[in-house]
């Protein structure tokens, strides 16, 4: 699994608009497929989901279409398959992804329908607007520090801590910290730490001093040359892997490949303290998801079915085990937590630290308000004050402007003046 599907700080403006017309208007039914397959788009663990999913669909005597899609190209994907009347039976994604329910007509859930014991926090990370849009299959999605214990006695607890083993580490040749870093999403821990959050009761609060002072804390990061420069995603997984560096920031997710090229000399720990401030990371599911109103077709009941196998106590320890996947259900999940070891046991002890991301449409426009905002910083057109006030307003802006091509579209449905 790669991040979380949170938009990048330059996401496209004809995307965006996309986003805002989905936002608001309902879109064209889409193409129904044959009564006899399932086909599913997935997110998580390619090798592993697509063994269970065929495996399901052997059981069921129905044929399974499988597609795999990287997380940061499925929104994309999705609008095309809107736009072509192509839409799946089934995605299986991130939960933040539940926000584009009105554009691709997400079927409501109702956790009535499914058998497994999991908590309502869990349950919780899927509301968007109030509603229930995906059901629960994996949890987790929290940025950790990565440490090459061949490199590291003992893991930075404060970033000073860091910046002062910086300079033993250039004597070998090795750089200290890759992740990242123009990234939003790898950012949130930091706003955190300093006590603010980008949305809060459905009201935008980015406007903060809270803010201003993550930005400024996060750019002298930068001004300091601590964080390997211009280094994307897989540049950063790719420095650690082969040692280059000491230290990372990733999720879960990418535990196993860091283990496959480490073993036993990954590290697992809590992304550096700011300034005495601990760091909150946020924490999400995957969900299956169902478009196009699926459960109020002719598969429903197959659709429901297979969410409850997939939520299933067997298939949990399943996942687990092939892919360090954490599990959702209650028994499942208590049998991974007593039986993980190494770097998996760590990793799900540091799920108790983070903070459920929100799933709400109004996020779209965060995201990039956000990712905006930060770049006028990272530059220097703007301080950490007026950073905070432009991410705020263009934030609000995105929301009006949706809402009035909502009220335009319902005025014309109806025929009546806007």
């Amino acid at each position: 699994m790669k991040y979380l599907a949170r938009l990048p700080m330059s996401f496209p403006k004809r995307l965006l608009g996309f986003l805002m017309l989905g936002v608001c208007l309902g879109c064209s039914s889409a193409t129904t497929h044959a009564s006899d397959e399932l086909t599913i788009i997935y997110t998580y663990a390619k090798d592993h989901f697509a063994r269970v999913l065929n495996e399901f669909g052997k059981a069921e005597k129905t044929a399974v279409s499988l597609e795999f899609k990287e997380q940061n190209d499925l929104k994309s994907s999705l609008m095309g398959m809107v736009e072509t009347n192509n839409t799946p039976d089934v995605i299986i994604m991130p939960a933040d992804h539940v926000g584009l329910y009105a554009f691709i007509k997400y079927s409501e859930i109702n956790p009535k329908d499914f058998t497994a014991q999991i908590p309502e926090r869990i349950w919780g990370s899927s509301y968007c607007d109030g509603k229930i849009y995906g059901a629960p299959l994996i949890q987790g999605n929290h940025l950790m520090l990565f440490y090459n214990k061949n490199l590291v006695t003992e893991p930075a607890a404060d970033w000073n801590t860091m910046f002062a083993q910086k300079a033993e580490l250039a004597k070998k040749g090795i750089d200290t910290i890759a992740w990242s870093f123009d990234e939003s999403y790898w950012f949130l821990p930091f706003l955190g730490a300093y006590g603010g959050w980008p949305l809060n009761n459905g009201k935008v609060e980015l406007n903060t001093p809270a803010m201003a002072a993550a930005l400024d804390f996060y750019k002298s990061l930068r001004a300091r040359d601590l964080p390997y420069p211009n280094c994307s995603y897989q540049c950063a997984v790719d420095l650690f892997k082969t040692g280059k560096v000491a230290y990372t920031i990733n999720g879960d997710w990418v535990g196993k490949e860091f283990h496959d090229a480490l073993g036993d000399n990954l590290g697992v720990s809590a992304i550096p303290m700011a300034e005495g401030k601990k760091m909150q990371p946020t924490f999400s599911t995957h969900v299956i998801a169902f478009p196009n109103h699926g459960l109020t077709g002719p598969k429903r009941d197959l659709l429901i079915k297979l969410a409850n196998y997939l939520q299933s106590p067997d298939v949990q320890k399943r996942l687990w085990a092939l892919s360090g996947a954490i599990p959702v259900e209650n028994s499942a999940f208590e049998y991974a937590r007593q039986h993980a070891q190494g770097y998996l046991k760590k990793t799900i002890e540091l799920m108790a630290d983070t903070k459920p991301l929100p799933a709400d449409k109004e996020m779209t426009f965060i995201w990039d308000a956000i990712g905006k905002g930060y770049l006028r910083h990272r530059e220097g057109a703007l301080d950490g004050a007026a950073a905070a006030r432009y991410m705020q307003q263009l934030a609000e802006r995105h929301i009006r402007n949706a809402q009035r091509m909502s009220q335009r579209e319902s005025a014309a449905q109806t025929g009546t003046p806007p």
